[in-house]
Parts: C-alpha cells; structure tokens; sequence
C-alpha cells in the first residue's frame, strides 16, 4: 500500500503520538466556533504554518464542518510551495500516515474525481519528498492530525494545485463529481495569506506597522473569499502575494460554490506577528505572515 510519510512532523508538529494527540486535542477543544453558523457547508479554508501559529484556527474551520454534520471524506486542496506542480495532482491511492495512525485515501471517490476532467492526474509523487528543494510539501500534512482528531474516521482526497487559471477548472470538475455523491463530502483548501517582514521583504514597513499593512493586505483577499469571487484569486495572489496556496483557494471557492454555496464567512484572522507579540511584546522579529479560518455556506 501507498503511504505518504509525515515529513514535517518534528517540525510543524509534534512528532511524538502522544503529544501530538493531545496538542490536536488541545486544539479542537480551544476552537471557538459561532454558535450561529448556517445549517449546511460546502468547504472551508485552513492555514498551514506550525501548530503554535495557526492550528488553532485550522482546527475552527474543521470542527465548524463536523459542527454541520458527520463527514465521510475530504477533498483536501493544497499549496505548491516548490513549484512543481503542473495539474490537479491526485494522490489517489493508500494512506498518509501521522503520529496518530494512517489516513485513508478515498480511492473510490479519487477515482471518480480523476475521471471527471484532464485537468487532473494521479500522480502520488507530487505529494512526497522533493531532494532538491530538500523538504516535501506541508500544506496538506499539517492539517491531518487535526482532521483525524474532528472527523475520527474520516478518509481523504489530497489534490495539489498549481496558483494558475487551471485551479477553477480543477475546482469545477470536483465540484460536479461531488453533486451526484452520496454521503457528505466537504471540500477545504489550505493556504496562508500575506508574507511580509524579515526575508520576506518589507513594502508595508517594519513592527507594528508591517502588521497593519498584512492585515490590509490580506483583507483584500479575504474580501474576494467572501464574494465567491473565483476568478479573481490568482491574479490577486500575484499582484499582491497575499495567498501562498491561491490555487487552493480558488479550486476550494470554485467546487463549493459548484455545491451551492453563496458566501464564504470569515471564522477568525490573526497573523504570526499577533500570535507571538501578544506572549513576548519585545520579540525582535517583526514577520508577518498572514492566517484565517473560513468556511462556505
């Protein structure tokens, strides 16, 4: 059987089984969800950075999910952090393994979903270790402990994306396989927003005022997110790099509203700057990378 290893464990998360469950467990419990939230959802966006960053908002959007109803199978959409990815790369076989057990593929919905449109392909390797660039893509990986620790059983369809005009075709071919299926299947992409600071550069300035500038930065994101604006994502990421997983994010917004959503809402945005400033005020760096928990109703 096919098993995708977890590369990043030890490093976005912890690594140990029974440290990791109980930081996922952590996690999800410490998720706030509204107690207003629409009867059905379609899908939801997640962040990707370390646990200690974002997990917490990536454990909302899954537990704002489940929240709507048992979920059979996930349709995961990931970034292309390494520039390699060329279709909707299916992984459409086996299992992902994690500290807490492996997670099965859906391989017969992986199946339906590669037969759906040429956009896609199997192609496993996508997903793996990449030796030149020296590490293996996160975006996905990192969402599983705590998928398996909200949806205990659920099984999986990992999908990378390119950032390019093919990710709404990839998006509308999901989205259509998913209509005629029985049981519930929901659909989340994985990405960050805004990088800036530091290595990244700083065309917002530096500190506190770099932070204001991310957050405006990347509400013109979210506002696109919001509005189902589809079409609009990728030209938006790169005009002004405020989503390091836009095609996630437009494949996502693309099979939901496929599904029949109307309206993505924003759960909770916070940023990296936020995060480790509101512990240690006087921490010298001054990275703002950008984080939201959303769903698709």
């Amino acid at each position: 059987m096919t098993r995708r290893q977890p590369f990043s464990a030890g490093g976005f998360y912890d690594a140990s089984p029974d440290r990791c469950a109980r930081a996922a467990a952590d996690l999800v419990s410490a998720a706030a969800i509204p107690e207003n939230l629409p009867e059905v959802l379609y899908g939801g966006l997640v962040p990707h950075a370390g646990w200690t960053y974002s997990g917490r908002l990536a454990a909302m959007t899954f537990k704002a999910l489940c929240a709507a109803g048992e979920v059979d199978t996930f349709v995961l959409f990931g970034a292309d952090h390494m520039g390699t990815v060329r279709m909707g790369e299916v992984f459409d076989t086996g299992a992902w393994q994690t500290p807490l057990g492996d997670v099965p593929v859906d391989e017969e919905l992986a199946s339906a979903i590669l037969a759906a449109a040429a956009c896609l392909r199997a192609n496993t390797d996508a997903h793996d270790y990449v030796p030149r660039a020296g590490r293996a893509e996160h975006s996905i990986e990192v969402q599983l402990p705590l998928l398996a620790t909200a949806a205990p059983g659920a099984k999986i369809v990992p999908v990378a994306v390119p950032p390019a005009p093919l990710a709404v075709e990839v998006g509308r071919a999901v989205g259509s396989v998913l209509a005629g299926r029985a049981g519930r299947t929901v659909v989340v992409g994985s990405t960050d927003l805004t990088h800036h600071g530091g290595h990244f550069g700083c065309p917002g300035g530096r500190g506190a005022v770099g932070e204001r500038w991310t957050r405006a930065n990347d509400r013109r994101m979210l506002d696109l997110i919001e509005a189902l604006a589809d079409d609009r994502i990728i030209d938006e990421a790169a005009a002004h790099r405020n989503a390091c997983g836009a095609g996630a994010v437009a494949a996502t917004v693309t099979a939901c509203k496929h599904l029949g959503a109307t309206r993505g809402l924003c759960l909770e945005y916070t940023n990296s700057y936020e995060v480790i400033h509101a512990s240690r005020p006087d921490y010298p760096d001054d990275t703002t990378v950008g984080y939201a928990s959303v769903v698709f109703a």
